[in-house]
């Protein structure tokens, strides 16, 4: 986990400074967000303290970051999906249609596949996104094997139509799960889409397709996903003579993979890299979660690798 010692993360409110109206233009000023950040000093010398990491950030640091930045390009991918509640709810004519086998059959794309064949270079920064749906196993028992079929591809189908409009990709699909990636080039900026794509994946599960599922005279499902962020391969693997396609390799996409496997039913977790990447607004509302001896994923400083987990109200 060498990579995710490069990652950093300081949160900046806007603050107006003027306004002209002859040429419609604001001077702006930028302000470490005083919710997260204070002005503190130390021995005699000025630093930003972190409130969420207690952590002291001296201010000869803020100034080689910002020198840093400057000139350098600033990435916003908007998501496509402003408010989760009403796109659940639009959702729910077509989930109810294809769980009564009237869906449109749709032509074959893999966009992971291109965008992946696409790239340049072998190595990038990722958030990985694995998503599990809980007990699928006692659900092929208990339903009779159409049932099941329909229930599980039309959830799986909703879950993954979510991914693109965070900018993400399905990676592949795991029988009863999926793993989704969202690349560079703006790593902070894929945390925070990623964290807002696994609460809408969430929302979509519980108040859309499970009221229907109920409806439809099936159980409800449950859900647990994991989030890490850091540094993968994409390789080709995989035989010419039976089947090759491009993957993303590397720890990062096993300790997402292990991060969802601690979750109970409902669970969103994340592993430490993704939580000091959020914005100040995500990292609020998660909580670290507490690790037994049997955890034994380190962090650059040989210390338990952190994993956090999303509070909900309900």
């Amino acid at each position: 986990m060498s990579d995710k010692k490069k990652r950093f993360r300081i949160d900046f409110v806007w603050e107006i400074k003027s306004y002209d109206e002859a040429t419609g233009t604001y001077t702006v000023k930028l302000v470490p967000n005083p919710i997260r950040y204070e002005l503190k000093e130390v021995e005699g010398k000025q630093c930003l303290y972190d409130k969420l990491d207690k952590l002291l950030i001296p201010k000869e640091v803020l100034l080689d970051l910002a020198k840093q930045a400057e000139g350098q390009p600033i990435y916003f991918q908007p998501e496509e999906i402003g408010n989760s509640a009403q796109y659940v709810k639009s959702r729910m004519p077509i989930i109810k249609a294809r769980l009564q086998g009237n869906e449109r059959p749709a032509p074959f794309e893999d966009k992971s596949e291109a965008f992946l064949e696409a790239l340049a270079q072998d190595k990038l920064g990722f958030v990985i996104m694995c998503v599990d749906i809980v007990g699928s196993t006692k659900l092929a028992i208990n339903l009779e094997q159409e049932a099941y079929v329909r229930l599980i591809s039309t959830a799986l189908y909703e879950m993954s139509e979510i991914i693109p409009k965070f900018h993400g990709f399905v990676l592949k699909y795991t029988g009863d799960g999926l793993i989704g990636y969202f690349p560079e080039p703006s790593f902070i900026t894929k945390n925070d889409l990623a964290m807002d794509c696994a609460l809408t994946i969430r929302r979509l599960v519980y108040r859309g397709l499970n009221p229907i599922l109920k409806e439809e005279g099936y159980s409800g499902i449950d859900i647990r996903i994991g989030l890490d962020s850091g540094e993968a391969y994409i390789v080709t693997i995989g035989s010419p003579e039976a089947k090759r396609h491009k993957d993303i390799l590397g720890a990062v996409v096993s300790l997402a993979a292990k991060i969802q496997s601690l979750g109970g039913p409902g669970d969103i977790l994340l592993g430490d890299v993704t939580l000091r990447n959020l914005h100040t607004m995500w990292r609020q509302i998660c909580e670290e979660v507490e690790l037994g001896r049997n955890w034994e994923y380190k962090d650059e400083e040989g210390k338990p690798y952190k994993v956090h987990k999303v509070k909900f109200k309900e």
